[in-house]
């Protein structure tokens, strides 16, 4: 059976939340709730779908998505014959609800519906105790992160009754179709992420406590220098809630086994009773009056200002996180001290719930990165220090370790291997054609297609970057590979042009040599790649900004995923897209063939999104931004991208390929010239641009105008990326783009001078 209809059952925050998920993977959901107004049924749940389809702070990927979305209630529309593939409960946590809600839903669900629960604190096990033996094979937990859209974990509990065929389709459906990762997990307090998470939290507010630091000294050493949030320790309770907190906590303090470990800190007891909750209290630990941020102190009971953390230890502590995780192992210094406890407490613990947790160590560390936002899971921070070395300290610390520890010998990963359950780019490599070092690598997959991945810092687009595009695409056509496809690692697609070599070549004067050498092997590479004579497809995730939303742009074919963010932001360094995006908006436009009319308002749009340097809300709005096309494909997995592109490759080969044309067209010109620079003195006029944006502006407006060229003077794109490489070398001649970038580079902030 697929899963295509579910019914989420309670319209508060979560459920609505992740009705909003399930709609934005492509599945029709209807979204239930309580009565609590007879003559308005569906008040609760009409209230949540009018927030998720809001035109502002909507929910939805794009507003057509609205039409998969319905509402009702639970007394009229969980009638008999229900056709929904899965059902997934998401209302108070009080057992006797979820019993009345859930003997209702089986009674008139179909035989082969999935029905789960998002409990965090109730076993599964009491939940599906209402249930017939058979409903209760197909009942299992799923347990959402907050918010589900940018959480990654999803953890399947299945009880003692719930069938293998349950697990792996839910699984399934986790992976491919929301594009989410699956966390199995037994069903014991907490779960996973939540019983290592809150442990790493209670145990570190209650050690700092009895050594006396203060709230923010404990944020600033459990935050960023370990690889967790800069929320830390007693601002991430705050964001989660402490009343969660502590009721996660109690709920293991009731399994005598955890008496050892769980301590609930005084303070945490104190505040929770005082009402103050958190963040959706307005205060908890941190307290916020108008401008003043203060904390809370624990002598006085009462909120004061935060003072500065003075701890010298720290400035031995950097950005490199395997670094600052060994210093910390190898001082003795106090606070040092204190954050290796921090962090071999929860190792240890962590080892002990590896079969009572979960089966497999990888969970662990896939349930803290992937549901606590931590860079490295345990595990894997135990292999960063050295797997001996600390496997020693915590069996002098503790006594014993588990046997599964006990009996190891190695680290719990191999090189090159990560907490990925889907394949990566290593277990597609048959082969390697180059290695470029911190430029490149071509490698050979299956099938005879070529991977080209990026490897500058950031995956940005340099000198050398360029030459090897046109290689990698040389290559391609001219030895026996049918495909290629483009692919970086890391979180980001690109973040564009590498400004500290633009920043060197402006200070040397070599605008007119080495920066227009850059932009014409640029324009060449993308050129190729455009119109060579295999398939060609980028696979893409994250940000893909400036070059490398030209990158994106140029490829004949895109596997994107749904979070992607894309955009021409060259404005903001003052300077105009000049790898060829402009070339490329204003070609698709002109080869639209609309009206005169339609022409100028979609140069207008694609003007105003590049001098407004907007970056697109997710990929569905990159398709309305004209940077991707409706045949480019979109998935919610952002891991499987690499697969999906390669499958593209392969298919596109495999069928009598025909590469792009060269295309001429007839331009606007003078005509829409005139236009962008009348549209720009209305901006400078009301103060909502510089005059140098204003020079910027007019060069971007050139471009897509095909030139101040006779209206219908016919070009190609050839002749749009000159007018974008005169424009940009313009540009970076005068003082105040070299303003701009040195800002960027500075701050990480766009200066408007």
């Amino acid at each position: 059976m697929s899963i295509n209809k579910v019914t989420v059952l309670g319209a508060g925050n979560m459920g609505s939340q992740i009705a909003a998920l399930l709609v934005n993977a492509g599945l029709q959901v209807k979204l239930l709730d309580l009565v609590i107004d007879q003559e308005d049924p569906n008040k609760l749940s009409k209230g949540a779908f009018d927030r998720i389809t809001d035109k502002r702070k909507g929910l939805l990927f794009d507003a057509s998505f609205a039409k998969n979305l319905s509402f009702g209630n639970f007394d009229q529309d969980l009638k008999e014959d229900d056709d929904s593939d899965l059902y997934i409960e998401a209302v108070s946590e009080v057992l006797e609800i979820k019993h009345d809600l859930w003997k209702n839903v089986a009674s008139i669900a179909k035989d082969s519906a999935i029905l789960a629960t998002n409990t965090s604190g109730i076993p599964i096990e009491k939940i599906a105790s209402v249930l017939t033996e058979e409903q209760a094979s197909r009942f299992v937990g799923y347990h959402f992160f907050n918010p589900p859209r940018h959480m990654k974990l999803i953890e399947i509990i299945p009880h003692s009754k719930t069938s293998q065929a349950t697990v792996e389709q839910l699984e399934d459906f986790t992976s491919r179709k929301l594009g989410k990762g699956a966390v199995h997990a037994k069903d014991v307090s907490g779960f996973v992420a939540n019983r290592i998470g809150v442990y790493a939290l209670v145990d570190a507010m209650k050690r700092g406590e009895d050594l006396s630091y203060s709230i923010t000294e404990v944020d600033a050493m459990t935050g960023l220098f370990l690889g967790r949030p800069k929320t830390a320790t007693y601002r991430l309770n705050d964001l989660v809630g402490l009343d969660i907190a502590m009721h996660v906590a109690e709920g293991l303090l009731e399994d005598p086994a955890e008496k050892d470990f769980y301590v609930v800190p005084e303070s945490l007891s104190k505040l929770v009773a005082a009402g103050a909750l958190g963040n959706k209290v307005q205060h908890g630990y941190y307290k916020r009056e108008g401008k003043n941020n203060l904390v809370y102190d624990f002598e006085s009971g009462d909120y004061q200002a935060a003072s500065k953390v003075d701890i010298p230890f720290l400035n031995e502590l950097g950005r490199d996180l395997n670094k600052n995780l060994k210093a910390i192992f190898q001082s003795d210094d106090p606070a040092a001290q204190y954050m290796w406890d921090s962090l071999g407490n929860v190792l240890y613990y962590s080892a002990i719930n590896v079969t009572k947790a979960t089966d497999d160590y990888k969970n662990v560390d896939r349930a803290m990165v992937w549901g606590f936002n931590w860079k490295l899971g345990p595990f894997q921070i135990w292999d960063a220090i050295g797997f001996n070395e600390v496997k020693d300290r915590l069996k002098a610390k503790f006594g014993s370790l588990p046997q599964w520890i006990e009996d190891r010998n190695q680290g719990f990963y191999q090189d090159q291997e990560d907490i990925s359950n889907v394949a990566g780019l290593n277990d597609y490599v048959k082969g390697t054609v180059w290695n470029h070092d911190k430029v490149s690598d071509l490698y050979e997959s299956d099938n005879r297609l070529l991977i080209f991945v990026l490897r500058t810092p950031n995956n940005t687009i340099t000198q050398e970057l360029c030459g090897d595009i046109k290689e990698a695409v040389a290559t391609l056509e001219n030895e026996a590979y049918r495909g290629m496809v483009i692919y970086s690692e890391g979180k980001n697609f690109s973040l564009g042009a590498n400004l500290d070599q633009i920043h060197d070549m402006i200070n040397q004067g070599k605008q007119d040599s080495e920066i227009g050498d850059m932009i014409d092997q640029l324009h060449e590479g993308v050129l190729a790649m455009k119109h060579a004579n295999k398939p060609v497809v980028t696979a893409m995730r994250g940000m893909a900004l400036g070059g490398g939303c030209e990158l994106v742009l140029y490829s004949p074919f895109v596997v994107a995923a749904a979070e992607s963010y894309l955009g021409l932001v060259e404005m903001g360094v003052g300077v105009i897209p000049a790898g060829g995006g402009l070339a490329e908006l204003a070609e698709r436009v002109y080869l639209k063939n609309n009206e005169r009319s339609q022409e100028i308002k979609d140069l207008q749009k694609a003007f105003n999104n590049v001098i407004n340097a907007k970056v697109s809300k997710n990929a569905y709005d990159a398709k309305a931004m004209g940077i991707l096309r409706d045949t480019d494909m979109i998935i919610a997995n952002d891991e499987l991208i690499l697969e999906a592109a390669l499958k593209k490759a392969d298919l596109e080969a495999s069928y009598n390929y025909v590469p792009k044309p060269v295309a001429e067209y007839a331009v606007e010109g003078s005509n829409f010239f005139a236009i962008a620079k009348a549209d720009i003195q209305t901006l400078t006029s009301g103060n909502f641009a510089s005059d140098y944006d204003a020079t910027i502006a007019t060069a971007a407006g050139k471009v897509l105008a095909g030139g101040d060229v006779p209206l219908n003077t016919v070009v190609n794109q050839r002749y749009l990326q000159s007018l974008e490489r005169e424009g940009f070398i313009a540009l970076t001649k005068n003082v105040k783009t070299s303003e701009r970038i040195q800002h960027m580079l500075k701050t990480k902030k766009p200066l408007r001078n």
